[in-house]
């Protein structure tokens, strides 16, 4: 915006003509001196301009500027409290997730649904899941068209960055925006190799998801990484497995 040669007036110094302008500041001319302003800062607490349509312009520029360093402020806020939730962040020993889900229901999926309690006195409420923290991941299982002997992992994805399940209250474990992937059929594992069937009676329909063992989800992504060596997954999943190592402080092995 070009105002030189615009005249202003001063609360103090009366009026006067911008003889200068540089990015962020401006040089008023008046009678008896000559003043550095910032700019647009000193409109129009300071300075205002003669030409109305001008003072608008630089007050609608001012609006945004405010708004932009608002914005930016309310984004160091959050990132802060994010890094120090984390930081703080207690890791439970089960906190991940096993989730039962058809294939076809995966395409776009952003948040995996937790249902309702179904027994007591909050039957038919949300089921909170207390234990879901941004470090959970959650592998997504499916027993295609054979039964639950051939249930599978066919994907895998974190919970988002500032999901915290105490905190949920609409059903949803929001999914992270960039950690989560449908495996393709030469990745995808057994679940039973993993878990004994006692430990997970077949209600899967009734309750949609359950927790086990951090240790046993590191095993299960490393494995999975292992067995897509040279394949088109191989960055992606070994991307995903760096962060769930980091997120839940565990040493992150080596796969060769």
């Amino acid at each position: 915006m070009n105002i030189l040669g615009q005249a202003v007036k001063h609360k103090k110094y009366g009026k006067g003509v911008i003889t200068n302008l540089s990015e962020n500041s401006i040089t008023v001319c008046f009678s008896e001196s000559q003043k550095l302003f910032q700019f647009p800062d000193a409109f129009p607490q300071y300075l205002t301009l003669k030409n109305k349509s001008v003072q608008t312009k630089i007050e609608k520029l001012n609006e945004e500027r405010f708004r932009e360093i608002e914005e930016r402020k309310q984004r160091m806020d959050r990132e802060n409290k994010y890094r120090n939730r984390m930081y703080t962040m207690k890791i439970l020993q089960k906190s991940q997730v096993a989730y039962d889900i058809l294939e076809k229901d995966i395409v776009n999926l952003d948040y995996i649904e937790t249902g309702c309690l179904l027994s007591g006195e909050m039957k038919g409420r949300p089921r909170i899941p207390s234990n879901v923290q941004p470090n959970s991941a959650i592998i997504l299982t499916d027993c295609g068209n054979g039964g639950e002997d051939e249930r599978c992992i066919i994907g895998i994805a974190m919970a988002g960055e500032y999901f915290w399940g105490k905190e949920c209250t609409d059903k949803q474990i929001k999914l992270h925006e960039k950690y989560k992937l449908l495996l393709s059929y030469e990745n995808r594992i057994s679940f039973w190799k993993y878990f004994k069937r006692e430990a997970f009676p077949d209600q899967w329909g009734r309750v949609p998801f359950k927790y086990f063992q951090n240790q046993t989800m590191q095993k299960i992504i490393f494995d999975i990484c292992s067995k897509a060596a040279g394949t088109e997954q191989e960055e992606e999943l070994m991307e995903l497995y760096s962060y769930f190592c980091s997120v839940n402080r565990i040493q992150e092995k080596a796969i060769t």
